[in-house]
C-alpha cells in the first residue's frame, strides 16, 4: 500500500490551522482507511525533529522543548501529552540506539503536537513544509 494524497493533505492542514479542510479530510479517511498514516505520521515527526534539533540536542534542550509545546498547545491537548513520554519520544528520533515504549494512542497524540509546534512555527515556508512532506512521503511508501 502507499499512503494516500489525503493524508499528505491532513498532515498540511492541520499544521497551517485549515481546520474545515482538515475535519474534511479527517471524515474521508475515516471513511477509507488510515492505514498507512502511522507510518507516515511517525517520518513526518522524524523530519520535524530533525527540522527543530539538527544532529542532536542535550536532555535540557528536549525538556525545555517539550515544556515550550506544552505551553503553546491548547490545555486539553497539553493535558493529554504526557511530557515524559514526549521526552523519550523526541530522544528516540535524535538517537537510534535510545528506545521508546511509549503506548501507540499515546506516541499519535505526540507526534502529532510536535509536528505541528514544529512545522507550524512562522518561519516554515510553504516550500519547507512541501519539502518536507515529500521526503516523509517516500520514507513512507518503503514500507
Amino acid at each position: 500500500m502507499a499512503v494516500k494524497p489525503e493524508m499528505v493533505e491532513y498532515i498540511r492542514t492541520m499544521v497551517r490551522g485549515e481546520y474545515e479542510e482538515n475535519d474534511r479530510l479527517e471524515a474521508k479517511l475515516d471513511a477509507e482507511g488510515w492505514d498507512d498514516f502511522p507510518t507516515f505520521l511517525g517520518a513526518v515527526f522524524y523530519y520535524a525533529v530533525i527540522r527543530r534539533f539538527g544532529d542532536g540536542a542535550s536532555q535540557e534542550e528536549i525538556i525545555q522543548f517539550v515544556a515550550e509545546m506544552r505551553a503553546a498547545a491548547p490545555a486539553e491537548a497539553a493535558e493529554a501529552i504526557d511530557a515524559n513520554a514526549a521526552e523519550r519520544l523526541v530522544r528516540a528520533a535524535l538517537d537510534p540506539s535510545v528506545g521508546s515504549d511509549v503506548e501507540s494512542e499515546m506516541s499519535g497524540a505526540i507526534q502529532g503536537m510536535v509536528v505541528i509546534h514544529v512545522l507550524g512555527a512562522p518561519e516554515v515556508t510553504e516550500q519547507d513544509l512541501d519539502a518536507l512532506l515529500a521526503e516523509a512521503l517516500k520514507v513512507a511508501n518503503r514500507y
